[in-house]
């Protein structure tokens, strides 16, 4: 109640007040229950702590494309992206961190978070675009 009276100023009337703060609601309940489950825990920031694709092997046509793209990103990302947008990506992105758990820990705002994310997505497609690689974007939001 404390927060929904804390936000009662955004409720622009849009909607019945019971579904604006049932909706309110739950949005508060979901950021908490985040946020403890990562309470303690490391956050993995490092390219060494990095999530390791397995190496099959010999492997057909498709799997060979798909590690050498994935061999590409992790160099353009080690070699395109500044240390903070390295940082943010490798968090949110590849170890599922999330963003107010970063936020928290990071001493930022969710909003400078997602444009140092979109920064670092724009940067990372333009450096293998100049090597001639895409990624397609409903495979990638597919992941």
């Amino acid at each position: 109640m404390v927060a929904i009276l804390g936000k009662l100023d955004e409720f622009r009337g849009e909607s019945k007040f019971t579904t604006w703060a049932y909706k309110f609601a739950l949005y508060e309940a979901a950021a908490t229950i985040r946020k403890l489950a990562w309470q303690g825990r490391e956050l993995p920031l490092e390219a060494e702590d990095w999530p390791q694709v397995p190496n099959p092997g010999p492997a057909p046509h498709g799997e060979v494309e798909m590690n050498d793209l994935l061999a590409a990103i992790r160099q353009e990302i080690e070699a395109s992206l500044t240390p903070r947008q390295r940082e943010v990506l490798v968090a949110l992105a590849l170890n599922e961190v999330p963003i107010d758990v970063l936020a928290d820990r990071l001493g930022s705002t969710r909003g400078a978070l997602y444009k140092t994310l979109h920064d670092a997505r724009q940067k990372l497609r333009a450096a293998l675009a100049s090597r001639e690689l895409t990624i397609d974007e409903t495979e990638e939001e597919d992941r």
